[in-house]
């Protein structure tokens, strides 16, 4: 029997991946919250993403295929230098198309809206956030 996809672990992938995106944050890209090591050495690049729910495509079928919304939070040493982080990393995911990583096939990465920044409530480390929706196989391939 095949075993679910960990599709934060696969965006995670593209991202560090994709060269522009890797000059800037080597291997600083996360799935879920940054590690409390890392934490310590902020505000510098960094990327977390995480799961934040949506609407199935797949609901009521059973087709071994579903969306899921992720968010993703750019840091960086400034507000101007988060937000190119966020715009180096959507040029990365938008450019996905039918691609196999970390076990899983993403058919497509789009923005499910708009982005957003500010600073972290806890630490007020400058932030660039935005919203994608991904389209993949349940299963690993």
């Amino acid at each position: 029997m095949a075993e679910d996809v960990d599709i934060i672990g696969a965006v995670t992938a593209v991202l560090k991946a994709d060269a522009p995106v890797a000059a800037v944050l080597t291997t600083r890209v996360f799935g879920g919250e940054l590690p409390p090591d890392e934490a310590r050495h902020m505000p510098r690049p960094a990327v977390v993403i995480r799961p934040s729910g949506g609407v199935s495509s797949a609901q009521g079928s059973n087709v071994q295929h579903d969306t899921q919304r992720f968010d993703l939070v750019a840091y960086g040493a400034t507000p101007s230098k988060a937000d190119s982080l966020r715009r180096k990393c959507r040029r990365a995911l938008t450019n996905v198309e039918r691609l196999t990583v970390a076990g899983a096939l993403i058919h497509w990465i789009q923005p499910a809206g708009g982005f957003s920044s500010g600073r972290d409530g806890d630490a007020d480390w400058p932030y660039a956030f935005q919203s994608f929706q991904i389209y993949h196989a349940l299963n690993e391939v």
